[in-house]
């Protein structure tokens, strides 16, 4: 697989400025290298601004954080288990970002290569990270950002996916192809309208089956 056709999911902590502007550092990193990436920032959903956009077209904010909170997982989902090829996390914090931890485990369980990164010196257990967060990245993890392009090649080198699991194999492709149609809409000109429809179809297909 040639680098110009391999993605990356960059997962991360995007809470304040210094926290994405290290993702964009790491996405700029892969990137210079020849990868495509995935950088949750920039390419997919923001929660607050988008149910604000919802609540001004009619929605009563529940129904719209309802909606968008669908949005948002089905669209991570369907990047991390189908539109990209590796996932590079980043674990700094006092302890790693709930989500990013999420989304490096179901990359995991599905046989994507995974690399983990942190330059933090704060951890959970007296100097030692949790051993069922490092153990996602066979407890390797990349010190410095120069680190993690080295490590995605090598990760993807030497990587052998485990046989395909049945588990929860309907309710994951319910998600991926919700998905997958925002990913196509959010493509054409990221329209929060669009979007809306087709989460909308889906909920609407889902409780009549």
């Amino acid at each position: 697989m040639g680098r110009e056709s391999t993605r990356v999911y960059c997962a991360g902590p995007l809470f304040n400025d210094k926290e994405r502007e290290e993702m964009a550092l790491i996405a700029a990193e892969l990137e210079g290298a020849g990868y495509e990436t995935f950088l949750p920032q920039r390419d997919g959903l923001e929660l607050s601004r988008c149910v604000e956009d919802l609540v001004r077209k009619g929605l009563s904010p529940e129904e719209a954080n309802s909606l968008m909170c669908r949005a948002i997982f089905a669209l991570d989902v369907y990047q991390v288990l189908r539109g990209c090829d590796a996932l590079v996390a980043n674990l700094n914090g006092r302890v790693p970002d709930e989500g990013t931890v999420s989304e490096a485990a179901m990359a995991w369980s599905r046989g994507k290569a995974v690399v983990g990164y942190k330059a933090d010196n704060r951890s959970t257990f007296g100097g030692q990270d949790n051993p069922l967060v490092t153990g996602l990245f066979d407890f390797r993890l990349c010190s410095r950002i120069s680190e993690i392009t080295p490590e995605v090649a090598r990760a993807l080198d030497t990587f052998q996916p485990p046989s395909p699991q049945q588990v929860r194999e309907e309710e994951i492709s319910q998600h991926v192809q919700l998905g997958e149609r925002m990913w196509t809409v959010l493509k054409d000109g990221r329209s929060v309208e669009k979007v809306l429809g087709v989460i909308t179809e889906h909920v609407n297909q889902s409780m009549s089956v």
